[in-house]
């Protein structure tokens, strides 16, 4: 088996610090002759308010650095009471071969998180294993990380969201029927099922939708429980009024791009009301896009 240069790490987000590690296990893999390989958790160790990325989402993102391999580990009570030196001399050394080892500044493994930066260092000192430690990646002197994201994902902070992403933060869902509502309203719109793991804002905001075939329309999207109009379920609702689109939406799986954050969802007293926010919403949206009728 071929000499690996390996990477650790639950990469929730795949952001603009995950980047540099992967750039860089990528780099040495053709420097150095090597098979490069990710190895992630599945999710992350801690319980966490919910994922940047599903797991779908992370292994996609992922794969577009063109590593060799993706190894995900289920978080079980196995993984978690193995202690750093036996993950590092039974997966690492002997599974994996290691010969090069990238890892953030904070990186953390094995039983009570006893492998550490710290803690490889001392481990590799004796071996010809080289260990590489990438700098936290700042932003206006704030470091990226997955829970400083998930945090201004809570505070709809789509801006920074996305600076910290290095991309413009998106899911995917299914595409299901809805209760004809914004039809009704004279706004149609096409509803998505969320995975339940998935961290979302809460509001409005500007948004873009792709399908399979890559074609790209903007639109208003409503993250929330639609407050005006009383239903009998008031689950988490995600629908999206399409600016550049008509006909029927037949896309099963669209793709949707949070641009930017334009409102809190609000009770209006009347439809007529939310008729004139609806409008207003789409007005915004087309200034933000320059999307011209």
């Amino acid at each position: 088996m071929k000499q690996s240069v390996i990477t650790i790490g639950t990469f929730d987000g795949v952001h603009k610090g995950h980047q540099a590690i992967l750039n860089k296990v990528v780099e040495v893999a053709k420097k150095e002759n090597l098979k490069s390989v990710v190895l992630s958790f599945e999710s992350p160790v801690k319980q966490v308010s919910g994922l940047i990325t599903t797991t779908e989402e992370k292994v996609n993102l992922l794969a577009s650095f063109c590593v060799d391999e993706i190894l995900l580990l289920p978080v079980t009570k196995k993984i978690l009471s193995t202690t750093a030196e036996d993950f590092f001399e039974t997966v690492l050394v002997k599974q994996l071969k290691a010969k090069h080892i990238v890892v953030g500044y904070d990186c953390t493994f094995g039983k009570n998180r006893q492998g550490n930066v710290k803690w490889l260092k001392q481990k590799i000192k004796n071996t010809d294993i080289k260990l590489t430690v990438i700098k936290p990646v700042k932003i206006k002197d704030k470091i990226v990380s997955s829970s400083e994201i998930r945090n201004l994902i809570t505070k709809n902070n789509i801006v920074n969201t996305n600076k910290m992403l290095n991309r413009i933060f998106s899911f995917t869902g299914k595409h299901v029927a809805g209760n004809q509502i914004g039809r009704n309203l004279g706004f149609p719109t096409i509803n998505i099922k969320v995975d339940d793991t998935k961290l979302l804002p809460k509001g409005v905001f500007s948004c873009m939708v792709s399908d399979r075939k890559n074609n790209i329309y903007c639109g208003v999207l409503n993250i929330g429980i639609r407050p005006t109009v009383k239903l009998n379920e008031h689950n988490l609702s995600v629908e999206i009024h399409l600016l550049n689109f008509s006909g029927v939406w037949k896309e099963k799986y669209p793709i949707i791009y949070i641009y930017d954050f334009i409102r809190k969802e609000k009770k209006f007293k009347t439809l007529e009301l939310l008729k004139k926010s609806i409008q207003k919403d789409i007005e915004i949206t087309k200034k933000q896009f320059k999307y011209v009728v």
